[in-house]
């Protein structure tokens, strides 16, 4: 008898394994699909980035003298550009998740995930987050590329500098997956998602210090899921320090609020599937 469960669970396991290895094909032949959009979308990246690292920090200069400066500032610039890593990560984890479900639905694909022997939020959510990173870093890489060269970037490599990318990427895919299952009850969120995305992008330190923010603003700011992991990155690869136990960007926040987020998102994408199912709408729009 033991043999037996124990080969079941071996079988369980391999077919959960190839259910995800599915999930992160799929993901990445519909990142090379949509190839011609990416190589559109990486100049908007890049002169986004450029452009905020120019007027960041610059308000007073600006309004004494009415002028602004086109000059980098090298540390100014690695400050904003940690950030824009991490949020760029989130929102691209994000939006790739809504579009590309609602496709599946439309084309009636989605049912397939079911199929798995694994829970459909760990099969999609892995899946995906593996396909998404490779996106990603593609995107990141070049945008990185082009900033050092246009104004320099001074990041010294720390290993421990892995721990806060972690985190912003589980944090970041259970954000997706919260997306996710909204998208399977509701269908079209995504002016909801690009809402919530763009005040998370301002509120949680990728772009503005915190302590410009208003009192009420910085405890909110908190509970988001990349506060933590941006300012650890910027503890790590620009203080070059280790990462404190405590406060913004210390383990015991960025571990609680990682897992929160994480609940958050298996609870919302288990509601909105269920929704779904009932209604009999994975296969139809």
């Amino acid at each position: 008898m033991m043999a037996v469960a124990s080969t079941a669970s071996r079988s369980t396991i391999q077919s959960g394994l190839v259910a995800i290895g599915n999930e992160v094909q799929k993901g990445l032949r519909q990142a090379w699909a949509e190839r011609v959009q990416i190589i559109i979308e990486l100049p908007l990246f890049v002169g986004f980035a450029l452009l905020f690292s120019l007027i960041l920090g610059r308000g007073q200069q600006v309004a004494a003298t009415g002028t602004l400066a086109w000059r980098f500032d090298p540390q100014q610039t690695t400050w904003f550009f940690l950030g824009f890593v991490v949020f760029t990560f989130a929102y691209l984890q994000s939006v790739k998740m809504f579009w590309r479900l609602l496709g599946e639905i439309q084309t009636g694909t989605l049912e397939q995930v079911y199929l798995s022997p694994l829970p459909p939020w760990l099969t999609i959510g892995a899946g995906r987050l593996a396909a998404s990173l490779v996106e990603t870093l593609f995107v990141v890489a070049v945008a990185g590329v082009t900033v050092s060269l246009a104004a320099g970037l001074q990041i010294a490599w720390r290993v421990d500098a892995l721990i806060p990318l972690a985190f912003a990427v589980v944090g970041g895919g259970a954000y997706s997956l919260a997306i996710a299952g909204l998208t399977l009850a509701w269908k079209r969120v995504e002016l909801l998602q690009e809402v919530i995305t763009t005040l998370i992008m301002f509120i949680s330190g990728a772009l503005l210090p915190l302590d410009a923010l208003p009192g009420w603003l910085r405890g909110v700011s908190a509970f988001t899921f990349i506060t933590h992991p941006i300012a650890a990155l910027r503890t790590t690869l620009l203080d070059g320090q280790p990462i404190p136990l405590r406060g913004t960007g210390g383990w015991v926040w960025m571990t609680a609020i990682t897992a929160t987020w994480l609940a958050i998102g298996v609870l919302a994408f288990s509601l909105g599937s269920g929704a779904a199912r009932r209604r009999g709408s994975l296969s139809r729009y």
